[in-house]
């Protein structure tokens, strides 16, 4: 890594990775950026969207979540990013007469707002856990919070340096195009990075005996080297394009979908497959019956929470509804495959720790979910 990226480094820890002024992301401007999501002409007549559509500011008090039975309105996201990754990006949404922008319109009907929502629900229920717990020790988790966004931008450079020499391309990157890329990435990321950075805080790796991971490696061995094949059924209560709820009437007639789909599952899931060809919505895998095969415990390929039930079920059994950001799920596991094998050693106690603790955060966040009753409405 060059002095310069260090240094780009060093200023996001230093300021708790969080207040980096605005500037050009990537090859152009948030504002130009947003124009990726293209906006139909007049002549095109595009159909109306499915999708829940809301504007800002004249919306900025609707609920787009709630936890605790607290509302979070679209204005609360909004006023996050702003303060914490994006500093002026509500003059960004407003435009310059604050009653709302092209771009601002563009952004709440891309692929941003749902996962930004996702992630600032999770934030505001991690932290009702840590106050539930005591006093938060704030320079521990402000460097956990900065950790975890150093750690994910370094892995978006080496991803973004390697995408460069696959093209032929220079990989030397000067201290202008760090930062673009780092505005970028803060904007994007940032919430994601964020949430990451409350779990490290309230589930670090801790000074686990070797007689605890040992304990964990014994009673988890298929983690170690294993994977499941999976089935499963797909019906959207989302655009897949956006992630955005669909509209209620849309997700009526979803709902609809699935309860009919479950009724025609066979109990022993004979019919799982041909089930899944005829009304998967999931594209990919409709056409071979929703197989997925190799899914490891903590398959970074899928949702979390569909490796988490694949996982907790015995082979041949069929899970209930399960959602993801993509909809809901119906999962029947055919089998575990133990691909290699593996002894607690020296060698491996670094890999124990890092899955007992991913497991513990697992647990951790959804437990946070269901204690502080998430909801999303967006």
């Amino acid at each position: 890594m060059s002095e310069r990226i260090r240094i780009a480094f060093r200023f996001v820890v230093a300021t708790l990775a969080f207040f980096s002024p605005i500037g050009a992301q990537e090859d152009q401007p948030a504002a130009k950026r947003a124009e990726e999501v293209a906006e139909p002409t007049v002549q095109q007549q595009a159909p109306a969207p499915r999708f829940v559509q809301i504007l800002y500011p004249q919306d900025k008090e609707t609920v787009v979540a709630l936890v605790d039975g607290s509302p979070i309105w679209l204005e609360h996201v909004v006023a996050h990013l702003d303060e914490r990754h994006y500093p002026g990006f509500a003059r960004l949404m407003a435009g310059e007469e604050g009653s709302g922008s092209p771009d601002g319109r563009r952004i709440l009907q891309s692929d941003l707002i749902a996962p930004w929502v996702r992630h600032y629900a999770d934030v505001k229920a991690l932290e009702a856990e840590a106050r539930a717990r005591g006093p938060i020790n704030q320079e521990l988790l402000d460097a956990a919070l900065s950790a975890a966004l150093k750690k994910s931008f370094e892995d978006y450079l080496q991803a973004y340096t390697e995408d460069l020499t696959q093209r032929n391309l220079p990989t030397e990157l000067s201290q202008k195009r760090v930062d673009s890329l780092l505005t970028d990435f803060q904007m994007r990321f940032g919430l994601s990075c964020e949430l990451q950075g409350w779990i490290d805080y309230l589930q670090p790796i801790e000074n686990w005996s070797n007689a605890r991971l040992n304990d964990f490696f014994q009673s988890k061995p298929r983690y170690f080297g294993g994977g499941v094949t999976i089935q499963h059924i797909l019906v959207q209560n989302r655009d897949p394009g956006t992630g955005i709820l669909l509209l209620e009437k849309e997700r009526i007639a979803a709902a609809t979908r699935l309860s009919e789909i479950q009724k025609r599952i066979a109990p022993d899931g004979s019919n799982f497959e041909e089930i899944a060809r005829q009304f998967s919505e999931d594209t990919r895998t409709a056409k071979v019956g929703g197989l997925l095969e190799n899914v490891e415990r903590f398959d970074q390929r899928l949702p979390t929470v569909l490796c988490r039930v694949a996982w907790s079920l015995t082979d041949g059994e069929i899970s209930g509804v399960v959602e993801s950001q993509y909809g809901w799920h119906i999962v029947r596991r055919i089998e575990h495959v133990q691909r290699m094998f593996m002894l607690f050693t020296d060698a491996t106690v670094p890999l124990v720790q890092r899955m007992l603790q991913r497991e513990l955060q697992e647990d951790l966040l959804f437990a946070a979910r269901k204690k502080r009753a998430v909801e999303l409405k967006l």
